[in-house]
């Protein structure tokens, strides 16, 4: 009997000793490496900024405006975790990111404003995670797109003043997960507008001071999640803004300094998602103002350097919901705007322009 009570006591304890113990399927994560302790150290003292991960590795390294050399290059190529590499700014070329090589897990890679051309995309390209490619003033070219293509998780694609007429914009078809394209100051053409109609989620396009007049919108009507465009310093004309009626969701929509007049206004009204609406240097006067009342999510409005006066002004007193109303470089006066101001209380009225320091 005592033996029994001996060998029943042991297995319980040893049962309750096994329940306890951490299963050695379950690995406890590891922290970083020698290596990787070394490489942050060498980062941040010479002024780079890194974020990490809940197991201290680093996945986040800023250098924007910095210093940055081959070594540093290299070193930041060793880190394993790598997700986001910020350069903007950065003295670097070819040569110097050929060091970083291709980091399989990096998601956003910024080259904006740095002597990065478009002979390194196929390195780049070879980091086939990426979700955000950002150039700027770059020399990519429409051949260089070529190479993008391969980027199918893409979501994010900045060409903002690069030589990118859009010849080659198919060459980018597959890319079905883009939602943002920027495009400003660069050559692209009209002809070249309906090739974006492949990119059906498509939230944000950034055209401004392209060789546009928006007739191309015509043949984009399932861009229907499309929810901020920017046309401002083109040739997008009246006729185009009726292109944009399918555009249910659209938020914010700037059309400074293009060809509107108030025959547009009409067309401007149905856009009843705006939120926010640049109409700013544009043949516009008192004739239909009162069509922006129909805009009933505007909170923040821009009708300087306009021929509006402080009668056509009165006529946006329907619009309580406005918190910002610019009219700078009219014919508003201090008056009118006061006028206005006491029925809009809650209405920041800019009518004296100042300009930027």
């Amino acid at each position: 009997m005592r033996l029994f009570l001996t060998i029943a006591l042991c297995t319980l304890l040893v049962g309750c000793t096994t329940g306890d113990t951490p299963s050695s399927s379950q690995p406890a994560a590891q922290g970083p490496t020698q290596d990787e302790r070394a490489a942050e150290a060498m980062l941040v003292n010479a002024g780079g900024r890194i974020e990490k991960d809940g197991n201290e590795a680093i996945v986040l390294v800023d250098f924007s405006g910095k210093p940055i050399d081959a070594n540093l290059m290299k070193r930041i190529g060793t880190l394993p975790k790598l997700q986001k590499l910020l350069l903007r700014g950065c003295p670097v070329d070819n040569a110097i990111l050929k060091e970083v090589g291709s980091p399989q897990d990096l998601q956003v890679l910024d080259l904006r404003e740095t002597q990065v051309t478009g002979n390194a995309l196929p390195q780049i390209c070879q980091c086939t995670k990426l979700k955000n490619l950002q150039f700027r003033g770059n020399p990519i070219t429409d051949a260089d797109l070529k190479n993008v293509g391969r980027l199918t998780q893409l979501k994010v694609l900045g060409l903002d003043e690069t030589a990118v007429e859009g010849a080659t914009l198919e060459s980018l078809n597959g890319l079905k997960q883009l939602e943002e394209l920027y495009l400003f100051s660069t050559p692209f053409k009209e002809e070249n507008l309906a090739k974006l109609a492949p990119f059906q989620k498509l939230r944000r396009v950034r055209l401004r001071g392209t060789k546009i007049n928006g007739n191309g919108f015509e043949s984009l009507a399932d861009l229907t999640g499309l929810e901020d465009l920017d046309v401002s310093e083109t040739d997008f004309s009246d006729a185009a803004v009726a292109h944009l009626l399918k555009y249910n969701s659209l938020k914010r929509l700037n059309l400074w300094a293009t060809k509107i007049t108030d025959e547009a206004l009409p067309d401007v009204a149905q856009l009843t998602s705006l939120q926010w609406l640049n109409l700013d240097r544009n043949s516009i006067g008192d004739a239909q103002i009162d069509e922006l009342t129909k805009l009933p999510n505007v909170t923040w409005l821009h009708l300087g350097s306009t021929a509006l006066t402080d009668d056509g002004l009165q006529k946006l007193a329907p619009m309580t919901q406005l918190k910002t109303l610019i009219v700078t470089r009219t014919g508003v006066t201090g008056e009118g705007a006061a006028a206005l101001g006491a029925k809009l209380p809650e209405t920041e009225i800019q009518h004296v322009y100042m300009p930027e320091k």
